[in-house]
């Protein structure tokens, strides 16, 4: 799995945490933020270039803090993680039509 995301201000302020997280608090942070990270990726596909698109960062960054939050706050609980899932269709499409355009483009250069 590629690394696209590390604990930053937005997942330290959606979680009510700023300068005062301690290092157990900020390990946590870590551990659930890679699990999204690994859900998302697993959920969408496998790319060294997809996360990190313009148009696909935002997304993805959301969606996977949307389920950090989500399980930081429920730890062991799944609870509601219905945004995260409304964003990882919406990823989902992006991937399909960008990995289609990769595929003509290759059929293309290959004739």
């Amino acid at each position: 799995m590629a690394t696209y995301l590390s604990i930053d201000d937005g997942l330290m302020r959606a979680l009510g945490y700023l300068d005062d997280a301690d290092s157990a608090t900020i390990a946590r942070m870590t551990m659930v933020l890679a699990a999204a990270k690994h859900y998302v990726q697993g959920a969408i596909g496998e790319s060294t270039t997809f996360y990190t698109l313009d148009d696909v960062k935002e997304l993805y960054t959301l969606a996977c803090n949307s389920l950090a939050v989500t399980w930081f706050n429920a730890a062991g609980d799944t609870g509601d993680a219905s945004t995260a899932q409304q964003i990882i269709g919406q990823l989902r499409g992006s991937y399909s039509e960008v990995v289609a355009h990769n595929d003509t483009n290759e059929d293309s250069q290959q004739a």
